[in-house]
């Protein structure tokens, strides 16, 4: 054999090899999505192919919607409900309309026939352009993964050259090219690499459940608590972080065409039905930032949005609890029976204020309950 064929041959022999063990293990050894949390989640997500409503947004919904307590309120009206909680730590509201499309694909979203989005009320939100020059340290790790190649949303954080991008077209079909970024990470020691796979606070009271993920009371460590609101309040800018929204941030954000419409007709083009409700936000941040007035202003706006577009809205109102350092976990979040007694009146205002054939929809499908 011509020694060019031989060495043509032996090349093709080490890349199929090589492709073949890649595919057989390669997130075995590495992180799928640069997140141990998202890892987690999305392992859980796939053991079981029937959920039928999903919840979305950021770590207040991560750490703050028990599926569990929703699927009671639906069980106790009839109606067989599975819910996950898919929420992304630093994923808000503005995210969503990228991220939903992609993995409402999924297989294991077959069934799922309800998206429901927290949506913080004392935040502008915006339609996310590629690339994103505001891609921050929670949010490039993932979009950049494996998991966010798969999704078709890198370029949200990056704008690969000319020949790079063609070369993917190319040869993307190829793991050693795909996941280039994953085949670095196993190849190469981990204290030479500038990135490790993100890793959250040690504040997780119990296992994950259907995506959510408990966190210890404030009651548990309250000197912990006021030095990290300390550190937290002191990295702002008062005259530059602490004044009013803009009126007409979120007049913009309602009205026809916008955000708001642009998130509907996201979730309405995969065949799902969208429905929102207020994040669960511990007074604090509200207050910090003198947002009380912002939050009923944009409530209303939201409200009326949602009446014109027939989308369910629930806003459960601030959380002025008596008892908040059991009910939150932090300046931001709920603790684990927070979560739980939100995630009861949540799921009691969505059974109520869903409409007879979306929760119709809900019961068309029976699956095995022994998961």
């Amino acid at each position: 054999m011509p020694r060019l064929a031989f060495s043509i041959l032996l090349c093709a022999c080490v890349l199929a090899g090589l492709e073949g063990a890649l595919r057989a293990s390669l997130f075995h050894h590495v992180s799928y999505s640069n997140s141990q949390s998202i890892d987690a989640q999305l392992v859980e997500r796939d053991a079981f192919p029937y959920w039928n409503v999903l919840f979305a947004g950021d770590s207040e919904i991560r750490w703050g919607i028990h599926p569990q307590e929703i699927d009671k309120a639906f069980r106790r009206v009839g109606v067989e409900a599975h819910a996950f909680n898919h929420a992304f730590d630093g994923f808000g509201a503005s995210w969503w309309p990228a991220l939903l499309p992609p993995l409402l694909r999924h297989p294991s979203l077959n069934h799922t026939r309800i998206v429901v989005l927290g949506v913080q009320m004392i935040d502008a939100h915006q339609i996310i352009a590629h690339p994103q020059a505001q891609c921050a340290a929670l949010q490039e790790p993932v979009l950049t993964s494996a998991f966010g190649e798969d999704l078709g949303l890198r370029s949200l954080c990056r704008r690969d050259s000319w020949d790079t991008a063609l070369g993917y077209r190319l040869f993307s079909w190829l793991w050693t090219v795909r996941y280039a970024s994953a085949v670095k990470n196993l190849l190469i020691p981990t204290t030479f690499l500038p990135a490790q796979p993100l890793r959250f606070n040690s504040r997780k009271s119990g296992a994950a459940f259907h995506g959510f993920e408990p966190h210890y009371e404030l009651a548990h460590d309250r000197e912990g608590y006021a030095e990290e609101l300390r550190r937290w309040k002191a990295q702002y800018n008062p005259p530059r972080d602490f004044q009013p929204l803009a009126p007409e941030a979120w007049i913009s954000l309602t009205r026809d065409g916008g955000f708001f419409d642009h998130l509907l007709e996201s979730v309405r083009r995969e065949g799902r039905e969208l429905a929102l409700f207020a994040s669960p936000t511990n007074p604090v941040v509200i207050d910090t930032f003198a947002r009380r007035r912002d939050y009923e202003m944009n409530s209303l706006l939201l409200h009326q949005w949602a009446h014109r577009r027939g989308v369910t809205f629930v806003d459960l109102g601030i959380l002025d609890v008596e008892n908040p350092d059991c009910y939150f976990s932090d300046m931001r979040h709920l603790s684990g029976e927070g979560a739980r007694l939100f995630s009861q009146r949540l799921g009691e205002a969505l059974v109520h204020s869903l409409s007879k054939p979306s929760m119709a929809t809900l019961g068309s499908h029976d699956p095995d309950m022994n998961r």
